[in-house]
């Protein structure tokens, strides 16, 4: 028998075996980058600007869900999308430094506010990728007897008592109560609510249960502009902001994709994304330069004055025991 040549079969064998270890290392090196997030709290533009070798995977049901944001990282993710109210249930020892210096030198004082009110270890491992404001909407404004109208006070107004849909965080109320020196006492804002309602709060405005809602701007933009019956304010005093942010779980091996980030505000997406309410985590200054082309009725809403801008705030991570604390003495008012 001569064993240097092959018979048929295992010829036939030996070819098959190589066949499927070469598909087996295609399937591997084609396998997509994940991105994972709930869907419309970001913008789309971030999808559609997806290289072909990501693919996003919806977090669904997230009101149902303690920690929806744990449960992603426990499947392969490489990146998670998210809203910065859901940061401080993020176990920061399952996410990695997120560098990019290269666009965090160029990050806006707000944007770095932001990060500072995070802590040294979240500040490291979250990335800002866009920023809207926190605005009242209106339902039919003109027919409300409305006072202060460019102030928070303005929720105060008869026409809104128990006509409002607020937030249901009392930290983002009582940081707002606090611009318009209501220091301690918040029974007048709990008086005023027909309701504390995040998920549904444009729902409730656009069906005529209430007559205006506390909520982003980025969340109520499309209604904004088809329905002539809704109008919306940023208040003079500023307002709280409402971060989107990225962070990368310790366990992806992909380097953060900065041509990505630089994708979704470059002049392809930018008027796109600023017309849905989201601004980028850059200087204001640079937008309005490039004189960006949004519907003149809510030119000063997409694209604040400085004078406004500079007095939104964003809210700190609470440690266990201001949190306690400031339930306390929302409960207590």
């Amino acid at each position: 028998m001569n064993t240097n040549t092959l018979g048929r079969r295992e010829f036939i064998k030996y070819g098959l075996s190589s066949s499927l270890v070469l598909l087996s290392g295609c399937s591997t090196s084609q396998k997509k980058l994940a991105l994972r997030g709930v869907t419309n709290s970001f913008p789309s533009e971030f999808v559609n600007s997806l290289s072909t070798g990501w693919e996003f995977f919806p977090i669904k049901d997230i009101e149902f869900k303690k920690s929806p944001y744990n449960s992603a990282l426990k499947e392969k993710t490489d990146l998670l999308v998210l809203n910065d109210g859901w940061i401080s249930g993020l176990p920061i020892n399952s996410l990695q430094e997120i560098k990019a210096d290269n666009i965090r030198n160029n990050f806006s004082k707000q944007t770095s506010a932001f990060l500072d009110g995070l802590g040294k270890d979240y500040k490291k491992k979250l990335f800002p990728l866009a920023v809207s404001p926190w605005v009242i909407l209106f339902r039919n404004e003109d027919s409300l007897a409305l006072n202060n109208k460019n102030s928070w006070e303005v929720v105060f107004s008869s026409s809104l008592t128990k006509q409002i849909v607020f937030p249901k965080s009392p930290y983002l109320l009582i940081s707002i109560a606090q611009k318009i020196d209501l220091v301690n006492d918040f029974s007048k804002i709990k008086s005023q609510a027909q309701s504390f309602d995040d998920m549904n709060a444009l729902n409730w405005v656009v069906s005529g249960r209430a007559n205006a809602a506390v909520l982003p701007l980025s969340s109520c933009v499309d209604s904004l502009v088809k329905d002539p019956r809704l109008s919306v304010l940023l208040p003079q005093e500023g307002s709280p902001l409402n971060w989107t942010v990225l962070a990368s779980p310790s366990a992806s091996l992909e380097s953060f994709p900065t041509d990505w980030f630089n994708s979704l505000w470059s002049s392809t997406y930018l008027r796109r994304v600023i017309s849905k309410g989201f601004l980028p985590p850059t200087n204001l200054l640079d937008l309005r330069r490039k004189n960006i082309n949004v519907p003149k009725r809510y030119q000063s809403i997409f694209l604040p004055e400085e004078s406004v801008w500079n007095k939104c705030w964003s809210l700190p991570i609470l440690s266990f025991q201001e949190k306690k604390d400031l339930a306390l003495n929302w409960n207590n008012s």
